[in-house]
């Protein structure tokens, strides 16, 4: 946790730069107007919100987990129907859970996700089930990938 003085000391410092523009009631909000908003956003689009090595390390602990893809905003992606997919057999529900709240603090968002059996997902492939295609179309990353996807 960051102390409010200190947030204030480096908004204020951001409005004085132009980046920021002061609001009613001490907020702020992005001014549009910053000539290098551009870069910094590309900047922000270069990093991952989640990183690989942090969900790899995270998803061992659910159980026999054949594939994990992320998408949507995990990729910078607009569309996306789900931001993480989960394949695999014998995944503890409570540790999934867990997993998800994890993934969605480092992400400070709510994220949607989607868990099947690998038998679920191979006939729905097979059968050119219209999520799964979408999944595998649309941007994504595969975090973990034991079925040769």
């Amino acid at each position: 946790n960051i102390p409010l003085g200190v947030v204030r000391k480096h908004a204020q410092e951001l409005r004085k730069a132009g980046f920021l523009k002061s609001r009613s009631a001490g907020s702020f909000s992005i001014s549009y107007r910053f000539p290098y908003l551009n870069e910094v956003k590309g900047l922000t689009l270069k990093f991952p919100p989640v990183s690989d090595a942090f969900l790899q390390k995270e998803v061992k602990k659910i159980g026999n987990v054949k594939a994990l893809i992320i998408a949507g905003m995990l990729v910078h992606a607009e569309k996306a129907r789900a931001e993480i997919i989960l394949i695999g057999d014998r995944i503890s529900e409570k540790k999934t859970e867990r997993f998800l709240h994890a993934i969605e603090a480092q992400a400070a968002k709510e994220l949607r996700y989607v868990l099947m059996t690998t038998e679920e997902f191979i006939y729905r492939k097979k059968m050119f089930d219209r999520f799964v295609l979408d999944v595998l179309e649309l941007p994504h990353r595969m975090v973990v990938n034991k079925l040769k996807l």
